[in-house]
């Protein structure tokens, strides 16, 4: 018999870790676009778009490097055989 709860506890780990990073992505996009509402000169707005880009990019990719590992340490987990 198998003890899934290693298992579970991962999986539900990433499932938080997505769901806090589609949260957090969700209101710098907000607040991206109440800031972009507000500003009236053009070279404002460039460089408010260009900073959100900056980090939102940075954002993505340091959380996919975060949650592909926590995959690769999953399926290392479940698929790790049993001895008895």
């Amino acid at each position: 018999m198998t003890d899934l709860a290693p298992v579970q506890a991962k999986l539900t780990a990433i499932t938080t870790a997505q769901t806090d990073y589609a949260k957090a992505a969700f209101e710098a996009n907000k607040t991206y676009f109440e800031k972009l509402a507000t500003l009236k000169a053009p070279d404002e707005a460039l460089k408010l778009t260009t900073d959100h880009m900056k980090s939102g990019y940075e954002t993505f990719v340091a959380e996919s490097k975060k949650i592909g590992e926590m995959y690769k340490d999953f399926f290392a987990t479940a698929f790790t055989p049993i001895h008895h």
